[in-house]
């Protein structure tokens, strides 16, 4: 089971709790005896993020000391996990400012059986400007060496994580904008915030990678993709304009992971991949090419389909 998530990390319920002996102990008490009573094989921890201020409209302040109460929990957790047979894991920022403030990394790797890396929202609305949603190598035109996958697993590496612990995470969705001038629609265009929610996710900023597919396919949004490989496309239509992750970036990222000898993918999140065959490239086309990149079996279908 999981728990945590951007909204239900704001506050400070969980910075209280691994600040605290007493609530230490009885949170860990609290979750065997839920996992144990309804057959869970473990605990996913998502609190973003310890020691650092949450960006949202509930301001939560950093408390230093998050980051040792964190490693301490966890320490707790497996040390009653693990006789138990069950996993442990949590779900980190890939973001290095975050990575040197929220974690003790070597606590880390002893304790939990992998590391999630949220390696997605490198870029978003809250830019002002366009952006790749999870790029994978570094390009010129970005404001920052550090926001792109290949370099978040290159630090998470090298602050102490064993390898075969780290898992990277995909987006099946895309970041989505509203251009300030819809003729300036490359990467780094002036925007005046998020994209127009989607007809199912009706989530403004967010578009599922099913909603964009069918964008491409059914309103003829324009498609365009960096020549020198560092990223996925984008596709724009009028002032809406979404980066996303297709097929064959899913496949790269799978490709590295394998090179790497990592610990494998995981994905953000299954429903937002194309579940339906909507766009004609088979159902769950994004999950397929993860799938079938780490572990063989059969490819997705790439033929007329609006990937």
């Amino acid at each position: 089971m999981g728990i945590g998530g951007w909204v239900d990390s704001s506050g400070d319920k969980y910075s209280r709790m691994v600040n605290n002996r007493a609530s230490r102990a009885h949170f860990v008490q609290q979750v065997i005896g839920f996992i144990e009573k309804y057959g869970f094989t473990g605990l996913d921890l998502d609190w973003e993020f310890p020691s650092f201020p949450h960006k949202n409209s509930f301001s939560t302040p950093a408390t230093a000391s998050d980051k040792n109460g964190f490693s301490m929990l966890l320490a707790e957790l497996s040390a009653v996990f693990k006789p138990r047979k069950l996993h442990l894991s949590a779900a980190v920022s890939p973001d290095s400012v975050v990575v040197d403030a929220a974690y003790d990394v070597p606590g880390l790797s002893q304790h939990l059986d992998w590391v999630g890396l949220m390696a997605y929202d490198y870029h978003g609305p809250w830019d002002r400007k366009t952006g790749h949603v999870a790029p994978l190598h570094h390009h010129n035109g970005d404001v920052s060496p550090r926001f792109n996958v290949d370099f978040s697993i290159n630090y998470w590496l090298s602050k102490g994580l064993r390898k075969d612990k780290l898992v990277v995470g995909m987006p099946m969705y895309g970041k989505s904008f509203t251009l300030a001038n819809p003729s300036n629609n490359g990467l780094n265009a002036p925007t005046n915030g998020p994209g127009r929610g989607g007809p199912v996710t009706n989530a403004g900023g967010t578009l599922a990678f099913y909603e964009i597919c069918a964008a491409v396919k059914r309103e003829h949004w324009k498609t365009r993709r960096e020549s020198d490989g560092s990223m996925g496309p984008y596709a724009f239509k009028g002032d809406q304009w979404v980066s996303y992750d297709d097929i064959s970036d899913i496949k790269k990222k799978s490709e590295l992971i394998k090179a790497k000898g990592l610990g494998g993918g995981m994905i953000w999140t299954p429903d937002f991949d194309d579940f339906k065959n909507t766009c004609g490239c088979g159902r769950y086309p994004l999950l397929t090419a993860l799938s079938s990149t780490l572990n063989g079996g059969p490819a997705p279908h790439v033929q007329n389909c609006a990937s």
